[in-house]
């Protein structure tokens, strides 16, 4: 409601002179796309053709010409988008609406008018009644399909999409992928896509009527990035000041930093937990010594790399008290990993060691998941498999003997040749004073990693070793200034320049010391 104009008229909420607060506002950016996007997948334009031709053959002799008119202008505009759908899959590319409606050949069509008929006839609410069961029946997710709401509600909805500029947005075709890890609709079913690029276009209207608005999380850094997706340029410079100042006085003991302009003001301040309950380890080798860990895409999919992975976490599991969280940089690697560790033996060593659980593919299981992981960790032990950027990455509260320690497996970047991100990079690249494509990807990729990391630790007195293994972790300095602050305080990168032996060595002398001072 919030985000929506429209929403906030109809129930007569007025942001004049109110302080707006958005807690967790690191996920704003994404929940603004998923508001503003949608998608079309063919068999929704199937089945509104289908509802069309049904409405129109029963009530045809009742109709007036001009409802007849407009009715054949949207048949037409359906059937565009069925041959589209239809065609030969070629390469996803993002386009305006004006170029895709070039490739639609709807060009010389008023979409103006055909929506403007839409909402007064209200024509898309009577045409639920006329849904084919063979449509209704079928899931949808799977489809699109809903039960609930007619398919040429969606239709109109994407329509509505065709007359944005390209700056509210632009359009993407999926074409099917046939994958042993197939989620989507998109993956299963010809889809077009609307594809809000630009969150602060949404998100004016909220500066705008507001007297001020409060950005509040623990993931915001570095600034410009949510600067970048959420607000007006002429606030970017700001926001670049005060990363720069935040950096500049990193290495100092300085509890909070805080910038302040005429209209921007950003402050960030220390995690409440000391540095003696935080042990890092960043790991470029495991017990084999003379296997590097890097799990970039050419070499993690490796059994060398997957075993010597496996070893590491032996070494690691037994070593530390209830439960462990480990993060693998996706759903299909996990699913390797996992029966790669089963053909040679580790896994059933993993198993002896502690309880090894795996977070589940369908959301309706995760609840099950944790309690019986969380009754294990409390009792005998237990470790979790998850995936950064999944449904244990954010929002779930491992606290205390939940997570006494929580190990990254890799850098989780997203796929580069996705044609929305190459857009978005594009569009940074151009903005002047404005962060570049390449520092927003690397961003992407670093606030994943610090969501999963921050599972732990959850109050004053909590603790826990956060252990990252990729050799990237501790040769490359982008990615360690790109950690939360509070992880690398007074420059402690412990596992630095270190071997494994040593790691252990620490990682085995931390927990007891810890444990002690509770008592």
């Amino acid at each position: 409601m919030l985000l929506s104009p429209y929403s906030r008229k109809s129930v007569g909420l007025s942001l004049e002179d109110s302080l707006v607060l958005v807690d967790e506002a690191h996920n704003l950016p994404e929940a603004i796309r998923a508001l503003q996007s949608c998608r079309l997948t063919l068999p929704v334009v199937e089945a509104s053709l289908e509802q069309l031709s049904a409405y129109t053959q029963r009530y045809i002799n009742r109709l007036a010409g001009r409802n007849l008119y407009y009715l054949g202008q949207l048949r037409n505009c359906i059937k565009s988008f069925i041959r589209y759908l239809k065609q030969e899959p070629g390469v996803s590319k993002m386009v305006s609406a004006g170029e895709l409606l070039l490739e639609l050949k709807l060009d010389n069509i008023n979409l103006f008018k055909i929506i403007s008929y839409l909402e007064h006839s209200r024509l898309p609410q009577k045409l639920l009644g006329f849904t084919n069961t063979r449509y209704s029946n079928d899931n949808d997710n799977d489809t699109g399909l809903s039960k609930h709401v007619s398919s040429l509600s969606i239709v109109q909805t994407f329509l509505t999409k065709l007359t944005c500029t390209a700056k509210e947005g632009k359009f993407v075709t999926d074409w099917p992928k046939v994958t042993s890890d197939t989620r989507s609709t998109a993956d299963r079913h010809p889809t077009l896509r609307f594809v809000a690029l630009h969150p602060a276009t949404y998100f004016e209207n909220v500066v705008n009527e507001a007297r001020a608005v409060a950005l509040v999380g623990g993931t915001l850094q570095p600034f410009g990035h949510i600067a970048a997706e959420l607000l007006d340029h002429a606030f970017l410079a700001d926001a670049t000041k005060a990363d720069a100042l935040i950096r500049s006085s990193s290495n100092n003991n300085e509890i909070s930093t805080a910038y302040n302009s005429t209209s921007f003001t950003a402050f960030t301040c220390d995690h409440v937990v000391p540095s003696r309950n935080v042990l890092l380890e960043c790991l470029s080798t495991g017990p084999s010594n003379n296997i590097e860990l890097d799990f970039r895409h050419r070499s993690r999919g490796t059994d060398a790399i997957i075993d010597e992975l496996g070893r590491t976490l032996q070494h690691i599991s037994m070593r530390v008290p209830a439960g462990m969280v480990v993060f693998l940089p996706s759903y299909s690697y996990e699913a390797q990993v996992v029966r790669r560790w089963k053909a040679c033996g580790i896994w059933n060593t993993l198993n002896r060691q502690k309880r090894v659980h795996r977070e589940p593919k369908r959301s309706i299981d995760v609840e099950a998941t944790l309690d019986a992981y969380s009754k294990d960790a409390n009792s005998s032990g237990a470790l979790l498999l998850s995936v950064v950027g999944g449904k244990m990455s954010e929002g779930i509260n491992f606290a205390n003997d939940m997570a006494r320690c929580v190990m990254v497996v890799g850098l989780p970047y997203p796929d580069i040749t996705d044609a929305e991100l190459k857009e978005k990079m594009m569009t940074m690249d151009k903005t002047n004073g404005g962060m570049s494509g390449q520092a927003y990807y690397q961003n992407l990729c670093l606030r994943a990693v610090n969501q999963s990391v921050g599972r732990a630790i959850r109050h004053a007195n909590d603790y826990a070793a956060i252990v990252l293994v990729d050799q990237r972790y501790q040769n490359d300095a982008r990615i360690w200034n790109g950690l939360p602050r509070w992880l690398r305080r007074n420059d402690q990168r412990s596992g630095s320049n270190s071997s494994f032996r040593e790691s252990i060595t620490r990682i085995e002398a931390f927990f007891p010391k810890r444990s002690e001072k509770l008592l």
